[in-house]
């Protein structure tokens, strides 16, 4: 392994439904939608007798969708057939699923979609009235804030320029990424004014997500990560939540490192998310 390939940054993301979302959001659009316009904002669509799923635009590309499952069974092969159809005729070119275990990537891949991203899936358990771990940390945690998104962005865009574009994050999937989830938090810690590195953590029920951990290069080996993270386990730990996941790179020991020092244990199977070409 190169130099390059060891020195890794902190990111995780998770691409779970979002259940705030999915109870609010209608299940067909209000206008019907001009063809060939691709998606241009969230949508749900009920297919089969049952299932609901959530179409979105991907980074804010219209031409991009992902698609996932936020009530009923999954869709079986025939669901997802009538689905690509519909989103072809949308315009849409190209049609991401959300991260998928093995067993539900198998309609999927039955309909033609293939690998494009697999990611390590780490889970920790929180117990009702266990007591937070004690914060340590030196490093002054704040709000990020509407005047601070550009800061981080940058420092996002530095964390993780090594990586292929699957893991590039911009506005649109900071806004996705806090709208995911019943409730969200967004904490940074900053150096000379400037965001070194943030963290955004959200929780649906007892479940909760560490969705974005970002550290600049230069900064890491200091804490700031781990400070970010155990700041999200205790906000989440208050919150009643029982099970905490993140998703990370297979080959981002730093990242990995760091979960394992805070309690999470990686599942074996990892969840992988697929691509369907429509113009193939």
């Amino acid at each position: 392994m190169t130099a390059q390939r060891q020195r890794r940054t902190l990111f995780d993301i998770d691409l779970r439904p979002p259940t705030q979302s999915a109870r609010r959001g209608p299940l067909a659009l209000r206008r019907a939608p001009v063809p060939g316009s691709g998606i241009a904002r969230v949508e749900f669509r009920r297919i089969g007798s049952r299932t609901t799923v959530r179409i979105s635009p991907w980074r804010g590309d219209a031409s991009t969708a992902q698609v996932v499952t936020v009530g009923g069974p999954v869709p079986d092969e025939a669901m997802v057939l009538d689905l690509l159809q519909l989103l072809g005729c949308r315009g849409v070119t190209t049609i991401l699923t959300a991260a998928l275990s093995t067993d539900d990537q198998r309609p999927f891949t039955a309909a033609g979609f293939t690998p494009l991203e697999h990611l390590a899936l780490m889970h920790r358990s929180l117990h009702p009235g266990e007591p937070a771990p004690p914060n340590r940390s030196t490093h002054r945690l704040r709000r990020i804030g509407r005047l601070r998104l550009a800061d981080a962005l940058e420092a996002d865009a530095e964390a993780f320029s090594t990586f292929t574009p699957f893991w590039w994050f911009d506005g649109a999937a900071y806004t996705e990424a806090c709208q995911a989830t019943d409730l969200s938090r967004q904490r940074c810690v900053r150096n000379d004014g400037q965001i070194v590195a943030y963290a955004i953590t959200g929780r649906s029920s007892t479940s909760g997500f560490v969705q974005r951990l970002a550290v600049r290069p230069g900064h890491e080996g200091r804490g700031i990560g781990s400070a970010l993270l155990a700041d999200a386990i205790s906000w989440l730990a208050l919150g009643g939540v029982r099970d905490v996941w993140v998703n990370t790179q297979p080959d981002n020991d730093r990242a990995r490192a760091l979960y394992r020092r805070h309690g999470f244990g990686e599942k074996a199977e990892g969840l992988t998310v697929l691509q369907y070409e429509t113009a193939r």
